[in-house]
């Protein structure tokens, strides 16, 4: 309370959510170019399974938990070859496989979703440029010579109706592009 002295209300008051914030804001999450997210600690771990990492130790299996106790206990080693004897193989483990079969398909969800994404961003710029040509339209029909007002405006009705018109409008040279406009009019 006495470093923040305006907090001195909040004393003995119960704070909803308190471990679900601390689990988010605590000071031992890694942040910073070292920090992972879920699906590449699960793919390392994955990894790091089918590597073999796991052949040395296993945390879950007593045997190994006592020699590892004792090796860091005493000066005398342990025996590799009897360790290795007692240890089980998880690379059987259905969990595991279970758990790497996961994370493979939520990858491969990933991908194809930043995929789609992609596509429907790719769909609304094409959309946002069309609508900028539009707006561009009559400024460029104005330009050409030999047209009436009339006549500009029966154009521009026909080629707002028609974007592919409007796209090659735009590609054409600006001598082309009275013969193209009078073209649309017959």
């Amino acid at each position: 309370m006495l470093s923040h002295p305006t907090a001195k209300g909040l004393l003995h008051k119960p704070f909803p959510y308190y471990d679900e914030l601390a689990i988010v804001y605590g000071k031992d999450r890694a942040t910073g170019d070292g920090a992972m997210g879920f699906s590449e600690t699960l793919d390392e771990i994955a990894e790091e399974i089918n590597n073999g990492w796991n052949d040395d130790f296993d945390p879950f299996d007593p045997l190994d938990e006592m020699n590892a106790n004792a090796s860091m206990n005493s000066s005398i080693p342990s025996s590799q070859t009897t360790r290795k004897a007692k240890r089980k193989s998880n690379n059987g483990d259905p969990l595991v496989e279970l758990l790497s079969k996961s994370v493979q398909e939520f990858s491969t969800m990933q991908a194809s979703a930043s995929d789609s994404i992609r596509k429907l961003a790719d769909c609304f710029q094409h959309e946002a440029d069309g609508a900028a040509r539009r707006m561009k339209l009559y400024e460029e029909i104005k330009k050409v010579d030999g047209l009436t007002n009339s006549q500009r405006l029966k154009i521009g009705k026909l080629l707002v109706s028609n974007q592919p018109h409007i796209d090659y409008f735009f590609t054409l040279e600006e001598e082309f592009k009275l013969d193209f406009l009078l073209g649309m009019l017959e």
